[in-house]
């Protein structure tokens, strides 16, 4: 796990995003990258902006976690994605909500997923972390820690979720963070320094994602 201060995080994790992005497509190597909704928004745009002109044939693009409801409903991570100018031009786009009930779009999802995932040679993920653990839309204590299936669906305290779940992150090669602002100092400490049970804190399964890269403007002896 990597720990990088700056003051630019979302600026670098873009810009880190991109490099690797743009390393495995020169290679021909088919790619899976699974975007955050939130504040990891930003980075998934700059990102997008800077793959411009790259072959994006073999780049299979869509969603940790999505808020389930109509296609276009105002708190839809994709729809907030594209309206702030997300643009992958040749790229394979799947977008979780598909217009129909929450267990046929859930199971549509978790085919596309596996599919992806067995097909890929290569993972990335922009993963969020928030205040009460969870990363992804897993929460704790919720349905989705317990999935053995690529995705599940819950109803949770402020969405109905679409997810993934440990099961996918189990198989990401490398992940990035942006975690920032001082309400975000405690979970950073118990990611670094403790091991809590999933159950508690869904964003430690994190740790088993072979190269993990955290950005924040917080320098980490203020968090120690």
């Amino acid at each position: 796990m990597n720990y990088i201060y700056t003051d630019e995080p979302i600026e670098q994790a873009a810009n880190q995003l991109a490099k690797t992005l743009i390393g495995h497509l020169s290679k021909g190597e088919r790619v899976l990258w699974l975007l955050s909704g939130g504040s990891s928004i930003p980075i998934a745009i700059m990102a997008s902006k800077k793959l411009s002109g790259i072959d994006l044939s073999n780049l299979f693009v869509s969603l940790t976690d999505e808020r389930f409801g109509p296609v276009r409903h105002k708190d839809e991570n994709w729809q907030q994605l594209l309206d702030g100018g997300l643009s992958l031009p040749g790229a394979n786009l799947y977008r979780p909500l598909i217009g129909k009930n929450v267990t046929d779009t859930t199971i549509t999802f978790n085919n596309w997923l596996d599919e992806q995932l067995d097909n890929a040679d290569f993972r990335i993920g922009i993963f969020g972390l928030g205040t009460d653990g969870h990363t992804a839309g897993i929460k704790p204590y919720s349905k989705a820690v317990s999935t053995k299936k690529a995705a599940v669906w819950f109803k949770g305290d402020d969405f109905e979720r679409v997810t993934i779940s440990f099961t996918v992150i189990c198989r990401i090669d490398e992940a990035i963070i942006q975690a920032s602002g001082s309400e975000k100092r405690a979970v950073i400490h118990e990611l670094l320094y403790d091991d809590l049970p999933l159950t508690e804190q869904p964003a430690q399964i994190l740790k088993t994602i072979p190269q993990l890269t955290i950005y924040s403007n917080i320098k980490e002896e203020e968090i120690k």
